[in-house]
């Protein structure tokens, strides 16, 4: 039996010269008007070496504090396609999601631990709103629950830690989703946030765009994962044994964010655990997901 996202996606796809259904390259989710790219079924390569890795710690001055263990091995792993937002969630989707779903007090902490930009309304019969010139900035502070309710509310879900990491890396094995050469200008993090500035609109830096025409996979704002966040799992998916983590105790959560000042995080196969409740980082926003129609 076809779920919501099905639906969604069998109503925009197209017959073939065969009559076999065939996945649209971008289609539009009706519920929250989210524009989503076409990521092909196929195979990639995953992970980092441990050469990539030792690069990796001479990136930026001072260090890290990361392992990286958790990239490795780097491996090839085909996955089926499936459709991925080419933004992020925006404060405007974000306050319509809240003005249709009227939370409570507590479901709307939950979701949201330090709600920014978007004011709860004064009165029932009113909606949320946002801070004037805000509308288009993505969504922060908002946790794994906020972003699970947000995809499912949409008819959508939230794309897992190997969709992600396709997506944002193609088939090449880039090192960042515009490819292997850093380029200050092509994202939003701490170096192009001036004079107090933090998130920019999500349809900004298209120079920074992932082979498959998706924006700010790498800066802006962190993005969550379906998945439980298990830092050895790379190792089970490289024999091919493909089931996600059922259970953890914290989720994965990647791209880098906003005043991000290292360029380790920006990298596409970087990950990390983040509490599910607790944003103990900033700038945790959303991105959304949803399946393609298989041949």
């Amino acid at each position: 039996m076809a779920n919501e996202t099905d639906k969604t996606v069998i109503a925009r796809s197209q017959r073939d010269n065969n009559g076999a259904r065939k996945a649209l390259e971008v289609l539009v989710n009706p519920k929250d008007c989210s524009v989503m790219r076409l990521v092909p079924a196929g195979e990639f390569i995953m992970g980092s070496t441990p050469e990539q890795i030792e690069a990796a710690r001479l990136m930026d001055i001072g260090g890290h504090e990361f392992t990286l263990l958790d990239e490795t091995p780097q491996f090839r792993v085909s996955i089926p396609a499936f459709y991925m937002s080419v933004y992020a969630v925006t404060n405007q989707q974000f306050a319509m999601f809240l003005s249709e779903t009227r939370p409570s007090l507590e479901t709307l902490k939950l979701w949201c631990p330090s709600l920014e930009q978007i004011t709860p309304p004064m009165r029932e019969d009113e909606p949320y709103h946002m801070a004037s010139g805000f509308e288009q900035h993505p969504v922060i502070h908002v946790s794994w629950f906020g972003a699970d309710a947000y995809c499912r509310w949409a008819g959508l879900r939230l794309q897992t830690d190997i969709e992600w990491e396709k997506a944002a890396r193609g088939t090449d094995g880039r090192l960042y989703p515009w490819g292997n050469e850093w380029h200050n200008d092509f994202l939003r993090w701490h170096n192009t946030a001036q004079r107090g500035e933090t998130t920019a609109p999500v349809h900004t830096y298209p120079e920074g765009r992932s082979p498959y025409g998706i924006l700010q996979m790498a800066g802006n704002v962190d993005e969550w994962c379906a998945d439980w966040y298990q830092w050895d799992v790379y190792r089970r998916y490289a024999t091919g044994d493909l089931r996600l983590p059922s259970k953890g105790e914290t989720r994965v959560v990647r791209g880098g964010t906003c005043v991000g000042w290292q360029k380790i995080r920006f990298r596409c196969a970087h990950r990390r655990g983040n509490d599910e409740a607790i944003v103990n980082v900033h700038y945790t926003g959303i991105r959304c997901a949803c399946d393609a129609p298989q041949p």
